[in-house]
């Protein structure tokens, strides 16, 4: 006696799903098949990480001798958050010197996509030509590190930079109101340290560090400006600079930096009196 199996649609469904699921797996495996990598992470995500963030201009502003500046700053770029420390000193009329920390990471939540901190030191000339024109360039050289958390690994650049910054600023015959224009170019050697992060799976940082590997030296232009105002030791800043890469356009970076916070200005020299 011979029995009929019917198949109802109730049981060909379960069949025909894990049908269609095996082969999707099978056919994700095979090179050069129809269905898309799932395993290439997002172009979004990949663009979180950059490559060079501009610091915001130092631009002191002092014309007399033994005249020191400090400046704390609260810094924004398109993709990065920060603080800076800057500090100069006079210690002859026409001679400066300044310096400068900077630290901050993505302005994103948590995981941290990038993080950074640089440092520099420089000297220059400084002229007050007339009581409300003030000319000043500084040349120097620094020091940096950017860590980047990338989907699937991490990376880290090391960077040695040298500048020349010159500046044209005018202001009252108090100082209390002041506007520069800078000009910053600045040379910037890249040095990869690590990139263990996977490249099939991350093409556009892949191609990141290509563009790192071919051309380790890029030249920026940095062109900003600086506001200051309030009393003779005591001012509010404010500032903006804009990057451009003269190298490699492509080179995924901040583009630009927004800088507020406050100046204190003091004079190392002793006032000396006369008696009568």
């Amino acid at each position: 006696m011979r029995k009929l199996i019917v198949f109802t649609p109730g049981c060909l469904a379960p069949a025909f799903f894990w049908l269609v699921a095996t082969t999707t797996i099978i056919t994700s495996c095979i090179p050069g098949s129809l269905i898309p990598d799932p395993y290439v992470v997002d172009d979004s995500r990949q663009k979180k990480n950059v490559y060079y963030v501009p610091s915001a201009p130092n631009t002191p502003l002092l014309s007399n001798k033994g005249d020191i500046n400090f400046n704390v700053l609260r810094t924004a770029a398109p993709v990065t958050n920060g603080y800076e420390f800057q500090a100069a000193y006079l210690p002859a009329k026409h001679i400066g010197i300044i310096s400068r920390y900077s630290s901050g990471k993505d302005g994103g939540d948590y995981p941290d996509y990038m993080k950074y901190k640089s440092f520099e030191i420089g000297a220059g000339y400084v002229n007050q030509f007339y009581k409300d024109l003030h000319f000043e360039t500084y040349a120097g050289m620094g020091k940096g590190k950017i860590a980047n958390n990338h989907h699937t690994g991490f990376s880290n650049l090391d960077l040695t930079h040298y500048f020349i910054q010159p500046t044209i600023a005018i202001n009252n015959a108090k100082k209390t109101v002041q506007f520069a224009f800078v000009s910053r170019f600045s040379g910037v050697n890249f040095k990869v340290i690590d990139t263990m992060f996977s490249n099939d799976r991350e093409p556009i940082n892949t191609a990141q560090f290509k563009i790192l590997y071919e051309k380790p030296f890029h030249v920026f232009w940095e062109p900003g400006v600086v506001a200051r105002f309030g009393w003779k030791q005591f001012l509010f800043h404010t500032g903006y600079s804009y990057s451009s890469d003269l190298t490699d356009s492509d080179l995924h970076r901040s583009e630009g930096i927004f800088s507020f916070g406050a100046s204190l200005r003091l004079n190392t020299l002793k006032k000396t009196t006369t008696k009568n």
